[in-house]
Parts: structure tokens; C-alpha cells; sequence
């Protein structure tokens, strides 16, 4: 197992009071086991990891994590990291019904489905975020 590695961040540009987050943009990605939604906020920062997240199952990432970001000490790490939040296959808001017969991912090829992401948005490092399974 690699050992973690304390990394000192510097700010560029301090937070101004009542800044506001920046828009969602909803991105899918195909993968080996079928197509994954996922969520980013923000804009990535040179030398900084991305923050991700994976829900729970039965959750999406709003009804999961929403809370925690939305909480006032949260808000200077938010502004400060770009946020990708997975939702796992039919799990997103609007999904359709899965169709008759359909396999759904295990526990691994659903976790196998995140390097797919992470080489769409050209990520090499995450600050990962899971809850549950």
C-alpha cells in the first residue's frame, strides 16, 4: 500500500466573501460495464487533486453528499477544489427503468467504472469521498 503524503497547499487567489460556487456541468462516459453519470463543480486547479465522490447505494450524489457541502465550513474547500461526483448506473436524477433483464454492475466493476472517468477529465490525482458500499 503506497504511503500518504502530507501535500502543502498555497493559495493563488484568497476567497472573497459571498462567492458563489460555479455551475454544474453533467458529463456520462461509457465504460467497460455500460455508461456512468457524473457531476462536476468547479474548475480543476494546477496541482491539486480533484475531490470525488461515490454515493451509497439506493442514494445519488445530491440526496448522499449534498448536506456535507452545503455545511458553511465546507464552503472554502469547495471553492478551492474541483468536485466530481459519480452516480452509479441508474442512480442519477431522471434515470430511466433499467430494461427487462438487465445485469447490473457488481460491487468492483462498479468501482472498476471510475478510472474510465478519470481519464475523460485527464485526472491523475483524487481526494476520494465514498460512503456505504
Amino acid at each position: 500500500m503506497a504511503e500518504l503524503q502530507e501535500v502543502q497547499i498555497t493559495e493563488e487567489k484568497p476567497l472573497l466573501p459571498g462567492q458563489t460556487p460555479e455551475a454544474a456541468k453533467t458529463h456520462s462516459v461509457e465504460t467497460p460495464y455500460g455508461s456512468v453519470t457524473f457531476t462536476v463543480y468547479g474548475t480543476p486547479k494546477p496541482k491539486r487533486p480533484a475531490i470525488l465522490t461515490y454515493h451509497d447505494v439506493g442514494l445519488n450524489y445530491k440526496s448522499c453528499f449534498q448536506p456535507l457541502f452545503q455545511f458553511e465550513d465546507m464552503q472554502e474547500i469547495i471553492q478551492n477544489f474541483v468536485r466530481v461526483h459519480v452516480d452509479a448506473p441508474g442512480m442519477e436524477e431522471g434515470a430511466p427503468v433499467f430494461p427487462l433483464g438487465y445485469q447490473y454492475p457488481s460491487l468492483d466493476q462498479l468501482a472498476d467504472m471510475i478510472p474510465c472517468v478519470l481519464q475523460y477529465l485527464n485526472f491523475s490525482t483524487i481526494i476520494g469521498v465514498g460512503v456505504g458500499a
